[in-house]
C-alpha cells in the first residue's frame, strides 16, 4: 500500500497535479447492467423455491414457540414441543447454511461470467475519462481508502457496459 501511495505521490509531482481516483463498487455496477439484471432473475427462480421452503421451517419453529406459550400446557407436551423446536431448528440452521453456500457459488458464478466484461468496460471507461487509478470497493473485507478527491463511477461504468463498444 506505501509503495502504490508513494507511486501516486511521485506521479502528481511529475505531471503537477494529482492523479485522478476513481472507486467503483464492481458487484452494484454489474447488478445494475441488463445482464445482471437477467442473471438475477436465474438465481431467484432458481433459489425463490428453496427461500419458500426455509420461510415456511422457519413459520413452523415460530408456531411452535407460540404453542409452549400457552397457559396450561402439561410439562410433557411442553419437553415434546421443546424437542420438536430443537429439531426443526437444527435443521433449518443446516439447510439454510447449505443454501445460502450454493447461493455464493452460484453468485460466484455470474461474477466468473461477467466480470471480465465489467472489467474491461472500467478500464476503458478510466482511460476515456483520464482516471489514473480505480479502487473496486464492493468487498467488505477490503478497507475502504481515504480519497478525498476520489470519484464514484459506479453508475457510469454500469451504463459504459451496456454500451456496445464497452463490450468484449
Amino acid at each position: 500500500m506505501k509503495v502504490l501511495i508513494a507511486f501516486l505521490c511521485a506521479a502528481g509531482t511529475l505531471c503537477g497535479q494529482p492523479p485522478k481516483v476513481a472507486l467503483v463498487n464492481i458487484q452494484q455496477a454489474i447488478v445494475a447492467t441488463n445482464d445482471g439484471r437477467e442473471a438475477e432473475k436465474r438465481l431467484d427462480a432458481q433459489f425463490g423455491p428453496r427461500k419458500t421452503k426455509l420461510d415456511a421451517q422457519r413459520a413452523e419453529i415460530a408456531m411452535l414457540a407460540s404453542q409452549l406459550k400457552q397457559e396450561g400446557l402439561a410439562e410433557e407436551d411442553r419437553a415434546k414441543i421443546d424437542q420438536q423446536m430443537e429439531e426443526k431448528a437444527a435443521a433449518l440452521d443446516e439447510e439454510t447454511e447449505k443454501a445460502d453456500a450454493d447461493l455464493k457459488e452460484a453468485q460466484n458464478e455470474v461474477l466468473k461470467q461477467l466480470g471480465p466484461k465489467m472489467v474491461a468496460a472500467i478500464a476503458q471507461y478510466a482511460k476515456t475519462h483520464g482516471y489514473s487509478v480505480v479502487f473496486d470497493i464492493s468487498s467488505s473485507d477490503v478497507p475502504r481508502l481515504y480519497a478525498p478527491n476520489a470519484t464514484d463511477i459506479t453508475k457510469e461504468v454500469a451504463a459504459a457496459y451496456e454500451k456496445p463498444q464497452g463490450r468484449k
